[in-house]
């Protein structure tokens, strides 16, 4: 059954962000099928204040729940509600105006419908993070997500087109504000890299890093490029795991003898390299790969700790002072 969820954002009293959420409904909630009409009605709402009432007519006309509660405001990652059973939840996490819908702060998964209809009602410009971008929401946007992925700009939904029909709003995309925890991660990650001798040069789509391509030399000179790219879920790139088993796979698909084959089509190449200089220069730089391969998390986590210890000092350093 395709499940769906409507969202608003709007401001509160105090002019601080404030997101209502519809009750899930499930079954043919996706844009081809009841979520096309849910998504109008979305688009017709002006009033944040009648959000509940649009809800319910759409249910006595297509679900007929009939539930007492139909719509709730949202709890964020800092006012978590907290059920019964003393476990802590929320809805969603918010930093600099940038609303994370589908996966928290510390990269765990929010539950969330197969698709998610999600309305700027505010009256100031907001981004959501998705796991294909960053987008930008103007006030009386819509963003559409199958999952955590926004189709907006795609006017794909799991795998058809959109029908040309149904107007969904093209939306900009915003360079994405990582938090401290992604960006020592990250910035850990590329020290790991040039530690091993790699050049690091990111690549980003939609306003996020997906990859990055690293470049070095053979002992004698030959270039040497490889790519680390996610494509399903950007923020794969704050994950140093999945970047070290990008980093396995590079080494275990490494073969010489494609290598030597490869670069011999060049005559500049041949005239400088004989088979038997090829084969002992790619034999020499498999084995460099390999370690890095091997031992990449290690030089990691040292990195790692050494920044910690560090700041650890500076702190110790700064309170002596303060003593």
């Amino acid at each position: 059954m395709h499940r769906g969820t409507v969202f608003i954002i709007t401001k509160d009293k105090n002019n601080n962000f404030e997101v209502q959420k519809s009750t899930e409904f499930n079954g043919g909630m996706g844009i081809d099928c009841l979520g096309k009409v849910i998504y109008e009605k979305l688009r017709d709402l002006k009033e944040p204040l009648l959000f509940d009432a649009m809800i319910r007519d759409f249910d006595e006309e297509y679900f007929k729940y009939f539930d007492e509660v139909m719509t709730y405001v949202a709890n964020s990652q800092e006012r978590p509600f907290i059920d019964k059973d003393e476990r802590s939840f929320f809805e969603y996490a918010l930093n600099d105006s940038q609303f994370k819908f589908f996966k928290d702060d510390n990269e765990e998964y929010i539950y969330t419908s197969d698709s998610n209809y999600i309305k700027n009602m505010s009256d100031e410009n907001i981004t959501i993070v998705c796991s294909n971008g960053n987008y930008s929401l103007k006030p009386n946007q819509i963003l559409i997500a199958d999952y955590n992925e926004c189709i907006n700009n795609t006017k794909m939904t799991f795998g058809k087109k959109i029908d040309k029909m149904v107007k969904v709003d093209d939306l900009e995309t915003r360079e994405y504000i990582p938090t401290q925890k992604q960006k020592i991660i990250f910035d850990s990650v590329i020290e790991t890299l040039k530690a091993f001798n790699y050049g690091v040069y990111t690549i980003s789509e939609n306003g996020m890093i997906n990859g990055m391509e690293i470049e070095t030399w053979t002992d004698e000179g030959v270039n040497m490029i490889h790519l680390i790219q996610f494509y399903e879920n950007f923020m794969d790139i704050y994950d140093v795991k999945k970047i070290n088993k990008q980093i396995e796979e590079i080494a275990d698909n490494f073969f010489v003898d494609d290598e030597i084959d490869l670069h011999r089509e060049s005559c500049d190449y041949r005239k400088s390299f004989s088979i038997r200089d090829s084969l002992e220069d790619f034999e020499e730089y498999e084995k460099k790969l390999k370690e890095m391969s091997k031992e990449f998390l290690n030089k990691y986590y040292k990195i790692l700790y050494e920044k910690f210890i560090k700041s650890v000092d500076k702190e110790e350093s700064k309170n002596e002072i303060n003593y």
